[in-house]
């Protein structure tokens, strides 16, 4: 097991104590093998053991994460996706915070979540390696992306422990959350589609 693997273990490990599923759908099961051949990669570790926990969902409404399409005509409602054609051809998505500029392109993201507030989260995929994609966010409030050297897991880690400085994405509301909360998709649909607030 290489030193990311066990990092990326690690922060997984440490996401199940401090992060509570709620809700009766806890997890996806996902054909990795088949997603491999959608996407042309194998995925992180980390990530593969989020979605095996966690699943399609989001983080008390603000950071959600997608789990790959199985096949290339899934109807899903969102996947894991690279930029659209519109977003690699628009200037303004090309901007980079200062210590990032000309260090990376937009065709080399894969987009693995997103915030309420509009940002995008993805991973850098250049390293063949898939443990060591370190996270590039889009912030909307920054109009730039920035990069963090970590993985997913560790990165969202972090943002549950109120630990970035600066905070990594537009909206501040996990800040110093005690409690926080997973929901998946499925189940927050069939919430709202009864009448009824799931988040309550």
């Amino acid at each position: 097991m290489s030193d990311d693997q066990s990092a990326a273990i690690a922060a997984m490990a440490s996401i199940g104590e401090v992060l509570s599923c709620i809700g009766p759908t806890c997890g996806d099961a996902v054909d990795w093998s088949a997603a491999e051949r959608v996407y042309g990669t194998s995925f992180p570790a980390d990530y593969r053991a989020f979605v095996t926990a966690f699943g399609s969902g989001s983080i008390e409404e603000m950071v959600g994460v997608h789990i790959p399409a199985v096949t290339s005509n899934e109807p899903q409602v969102v996947t894991v996706s690279r930029l659209s054609e519109a977003a690699l051809a628009d200037y303004a998505v090309n901007q980079w915070a200062p210590a990032d500029r000309g260090r990376h392109r937009l065709e080399d993201l894969l987009i693995w979540g997103g915030t309420a507030a509009a940002d995008t989260l993805c991973w850098i995929t250049t390293d063949p390696d898939p443990d060591r994609w370190p996270v590039a966010v889009y912030s909307r409030g920054n109009l730039e992306w920035s990069v963090y050297p970590c993985g997913m897991a560790e990165f969202l880690l972090k943002l549950l422990r109120d630990e970035w400085q600066p905070w990594p994405i537009s909206d501040s509301s996990l800040q110093g959350m005690a409690d926080p909360r997973f929901l998946h998709d499925k189940d927050e649909a069939a919430g709202w589609e009864s009448g009824n607030n799931p988040w309550e």
